[in-house]
């Protein structure tokens, strides 16, 4: 078989019987049929587990037997390919390569001589699309993606009926064969942002594209930032509507999630609730979501910078009880915040490495618990548990687990900061957020772009959607009127 593969992982060589067999030599789930019509002996390849034996069996098998026992064997390759077998997919094979590529995508070949057909023969759906996990609504579908890609083209079609709808399809992975999905809207998405997205897909050369980070880190050209590129989501209904506003999406076959480009602050801080409910309701949440993030952000540096640096600062009431809590403990104020926010991180990780009532127990036993324990033991202060586990809670408000992932790294070296130099290291630690967020772009769109506008208030304030009457203009649609 050495012989066949290049060096890119392809194949190459004669459409024979010893090639096919010799690509797939110790496979257990590849089968081999010879089938004896009239005075030709055809073979035919199956991958058990990927195709349907009752519908190579009925479909293919059974058409080839009853209806194709006379001729030559050209005329039996014509009449299986135009006419006689009832399979709805048959595709010829021009080369080795593109044999070994159909076995491994659902389809069963039929072998001719040195010419090869390939039926579709698939099997049914492993998993049946269920509800979103992670982002539930109340208001809603209740349709989400699975790991198969053809099921999610299909629920992506019946939200979006339009024959616009492109899905350019190519694969990835010189060995996994990924098959990738890019979708968009012909004649509304803007075309520079399909061709960026097909030329950084094109430009992939690894083994396999199996994993999430994968697809993330390839597809933005992994830059140095912990902020999020792509947006993902398990919504069929949040996937179609960002194709309605212009957006390019990424649909990855073994991965139960869409991907979506380009994204920005005030996308990644939308939520799929957002449009569930009025447009009052919803700027109220979007309003304490921004302040969620704040608060999440600057809360304990500001207050290691105000215990460590600036009592003065502080109303006498406040100062008092921050004094009096900490008079007994052993730890500067830095030590405490961190060893808080670093305990915070492990009962994170632990609870969802557990399975799920195990992991609901550790988090109150953890937060709970222990951290009564170590209040009473004098080991750590009340006032800074409680600034700690307020951040932790508004970290919780963000809607993108990327975009609140990047801000938690952030909150360690804002706190690291504000106990090198106070308010200044604070202040220092937050412009230089500012700077790189701002040099941040996803596929050319600015990460800060809604808030480089005087109508910047809008995306935090959802308006009626009577209202919306144009698309995001820096997504550039080529249709950017949304209705009449």
């Amino acid at each position: 078989m050495d012989e066949l593969r290049r060096a890119d992982g392809t194949y190459a060589g004669a459409v024979t019987d010893e090639h096919i067999s010799a690509i797939f030599e110790g496979a257990g789930d590849f089968n081999r049929r010879v089938l004896c019509v009239g005075a030709h002996t055809l073979y035919l390849y199956a991958i058990d587990g990927l195709t349907s034996g009752g519908d190579i069996s009925e479909y293919v098998v059974k058409p080839l037997m009853q209806d194709l026992g006379g001729g030559t064997l050209d005329e039996l390759y014509q009449n299986a390919l135009h006419s006689t077998v009832y399979n709805s997919v048959a595709l010829a094979c021009e080369d080795l390569n593109s044999v070994a590529e159909k076995l491994v995508n659902g389809f069963c070949v039929v072998l001719f001589g040195q010419r090869a057909l390939a039926f579709e023969t698939k099997t049914g759906e492993k998993r049946s699309p269920s509800a979103p996990e992670v982002e539930n609504t109340v208001k809603g579908p209740k349709d989400a993606f699975t790991e198969t890609v053809r099921t999610n083209t299909s629920l992506l079609r019946r939200h979006l009926r339009t024959p616009a709808l492109r899905l350019y399809e190519t694969q990835v992975g010189r060995r996994s064969l990924t098959n990738v999905t890019v979708a968009y809207i012909d004649g509304l998405t803007d075309p520079t942002l399909v061709t960026r997205m097909k030329r950084r897909l094109s430009e992939i050369d690894i083994d396999g594209m199996v994993t999430p980070a994968s697809v993330e880190e390839y597809v933005t050209g992994s830059r140095s930032t912990a902020f999020p590129l792509l947006q993902y989501t398990e919504r069929t209904d949040r996937f179609a509507q960002a194709l309605l506003d212009g957006r390019v999406g990424l649909l990855i076959d073994g991965l139960p999630l869409g991907y979506l480009a380009p994204v920005d602050l005030g996308y990644l801080m939308s939520s799929a609730e957002d449009r569930g409910t009025n447009h009052i309701s919803a700027s109220c949440l979007r309003v304490l979501r921004y302040l969620a993030l704040l608060i999440g952000l600057l809360l304990p540096a500001f207050y290691v910078a105000m215990a460590a640096f600036h009592p003065e600062m502080l109303p006498t009431p406040l100062l008092e009880s921050i004094i009096e809590s900490k008079q007994s403990v052993p730890f500067p104020t830095i030590f405490e915040v961190l060893g808080l926010l670093i305990a915070f991180e492990l009962l994170q990780e632990a609870s969802v490495a557990l399975p799920q009532s195990i992991g609901q127990s550790l988090s109150i036993i953890g937060g709970i618990v222990v951290g009564s324990a170590a209040v009473e033991a004098k080991i750590l202060s009340p006032a800074a548990l409680i600034i700690v586990a307020a951040a932790g809670i508004c970290g919780f408000a963000m809607p993108a687990r990327g975009f609140a992932d990047a801000l938690r790294l952030w909150r360690f070296l804002l706190a690291v900061l504000a106990s090198l130099g106070g308010l200044f290291g604070l202040t220092l630690g937050a412009l230089s957020l500012l700077v790189h967020l701002s040099s941040l772009e996803s596929l050319g769109v600015p990460y800060l772009a809604p808030f480089a506008r005087v109508s910047g208030l809008k995306t935090v304030l959802r308006t009626r959607l009577k209202n919306q009457k144009y698309r995001d203009a820096a997504l550039k649609p080529l249709d950017r009127r949304n209705q009449k």
